[in-house]
């Protein structure tokens, strides 16, 4: 199933902004502060499949890595990680 999915754009909502794009690392820049993160892929007919969220704390200058994982059954909750 996962194969499937590189044919899929994967949407990364930051405070309520959308960006699609490919399944691959992507920089946003963020004002330091409180966000909010959602990311999902539309499949099939389900708009927001295997969502996952989150909300990270941002200081000024820093970098904060998060890593999204899509599960094995399309019915279940992503998983999104703070790495660093």
């Amino acid at each position: 199933m996962q194969f499937f999915l590189r044919f899929t754009a994967l949407t990364v909502e930051v405070d309520g902004q959308a960006q699609k794009g490919a399944w691959s690392s992507r920089f946003v820049p963020l004002a330091p502060g409180s966000h909010r993160v959602d990311v999902y892929f539309r499949y099939l007919f389900k708009a927001r499949c295997c969502e996952a969220t989150t909300t990270v704390e941002v200081r000024d200058g820093q970098v904060v890595e998060l890593e999204y994982r899509a599960p094995q059954l399309m019915t279940s909750p992503g998983r999104l990680t703070v790495v660093r």
